[in-house]
């Protein structure tokens, strides 16, 4: 209740209705952090999803209404004046290697009021979250001069997961490649609300069909906190699995190279075979007509032979 009546002193007495998740934050003070800190996507050029989806409003499982650069956000209570913001880019398809329909991305930021502003202190990127190729990073705002607004944020090419750098890309056991061609800054920011309490129609937040509402947790843990005393970031939470990432990343690398040598290889077998079969199909052709030509003139010969000995025995016979 404390933390509800510090937040909600934040905002002008006719703002001060409506808090339809149930969180204890104002639902009018939840929008306007989701807006502020709104994080600007870096696209590849050749991302084969195209852009972000919009979902059907009210509909039980996630429908994609449009591919159009909607961004979905969480706000939570994190503590004594402060909260996370969990902005949600969901995708159609993760289109990359094994792919599967029905992507969920995100990023978060921690924000803490200080003096009557709100201000970024740390910010958060999921990449593969909860796997072996996990890369995701904690870095403090500072760093990323990403206080008072939200950072740029690399989204790798079919996978979808999220940087901070384009360097740390390379992570995620070699799997994802970021080359910024578009930035997105979203044309939608929609509230999901709470779980049982969504909003703005968002009821297919917790179809079992994909992991979203799983990602309704706290991105801002004490341990990882802790990682940013001495490192400003960005820095891997999940740094112990580095050793393991890096040889399946050369691993990774080595199938790439067999994937494309596999192709050249397969390009240069399917030319020589053509080349070969018309080689053929040209030699056949010119046999053909040459043992056409044998055939016509020996059978030519062959007649004339026949007809010579016909009269030869037709004088033999004459008196």
């Amino acid at each position: 209740m404390l933390l509800r009546a510090v937040l909600v002193l934040s905002l002008p007495l006719a703002a001060q209705t409506l808090d339809l998740d149930r969180d204890g934050l104002d639902d009018a003070l939840e929008q306007a952090l989701i807006g502020q800190f709104a994080p600007t996507l870096l696209l590849s050029a050749k991302e084969c999803d195209s852009q972000p989806a919009e979902f059907r409003p009210g509909a039980a499982r996630p429908q994609v209404a449009a591919r159009n650069g909607t961004i979905y956000a969480r706000v939570a209570p994190h503590g004594p004046r402060s909260v996370e913001v969990q902005y949600f880019h969901l995708w159609a398809r993760d289109c990359g290697r094994f792919g599967h329909d029905l992507d969920v991305e995100h990023v978060s930021a921690l924000l803490i009021q200080r003096d009557g502003r709100w201000l970024a202190e740390a910010w958060y990127t999921a990449a593969h979250e909860g796997t072996m190729c996990d890369a995701s990073a904690i870095a403090r705002a500072s760093a990323l001069d990403a206080r008072d607004r939200g950072p740029s944020v690399w989204v790798s090419r079919g996978k979808h997961a999220s940087f901070l750098t384009q360097g740390a890309c390379k992570w995620g056991c070699g799997g994802d490649v970021c080359d910024s061609g578009r930035t997105l800054r979203p044309s939608k920011l929609v509230n999901l609300g709470e779980p049982g309490a969504p909003l703005n129609g968002t009821i297919w937040a917790a179809s079992p069909q994909w992991p979203l509402l799983a990602k309704f947790r706290p991105d801002f843990t004490p341990d990882r906190l802790a990682l940013l005393a001495n490192s400003p970031g960005p820095v891997a939470v999940n740094a112990h699995l580095r050793p393991t990432q890096s040889i399946v990343l050369a691993g990774d690398t080595t199938a790439d190279a067999l994937e494309i040598g596999g192709s050249h290889t397969n390009a240069a077998l399917e030319t020589a075979s053509r080349e070969t079969d018309s080689a053929l199909a040209t030699a056949a052709d010119k046999t053909g007509r040459a043992l056409d030509k044998a055939a016509s003139a020996t059978g030519k010969s062959l007649r004339q032979a026949w007809k010579g000995t016909v009269g030869f025995l037709r004088g033999a016979r004459t008196p």
